[in-house]
């Protein structure tokens, strides 16, 4: 299934057979210090840093516009959010014990740059393509 937004995401977790929880982490984009020598001309690299994880269900969320809301009630100053899914089986959401092990990986897998498996979107809700 081709994704590309964050409702066209809501709605292929939703039709998945087994409950969903998408597992979200906000972060910021901080330039890095030194240019990475051959690559000056591609202009400033920057690095993400997690900031805040959640977990929400499928149901919880409806668009974008809310999402963006609530984090920015939380006090994060985000630039990209990099949303993910974890399935849960026999028709019971994930458990919390797998959802937070997941939420784990997942800022470990951003920290060293390994976000193939995520999808990443900005403040206004545009899918980004990192390369």
């Amino acid at each position: 299934m081709n994704i590309d937004s964050f409702e066209g995401l809501l709605v292929a977790a939703a039709l998945q057979r087994e409950p969903q929880h998408l597992l979200m982490t906000f972060a910021a984009a901080e330039q890095e210090p030194e240019p990475v020598p051959g690559l000056e001309r591609a202009g400033p690299r920057h690095t993400l840093v997690p900031l805040m994880c959640v977990s929400k269900r499928v149901g919880e969320l409806d668009t974008f516009a809310n999402l963006a809301r609530e984090a920015r009630e939380a006090g994060a100053q985000w630039d990209v959010v990099l949303v993910t899914t974890l399935a849960g089986q026999s028709g019971q959401p994930p458990a919390q014990a797998s959802t937070d092990a997941a939420l784990k990986q997942m800022v470990r897998l951003i920290q060293v740059g390994q976000m193939e498996r995520f999808l990443a979107f900005d403040q206004a809700g545009d899918l980004l393509r990192f390369s």
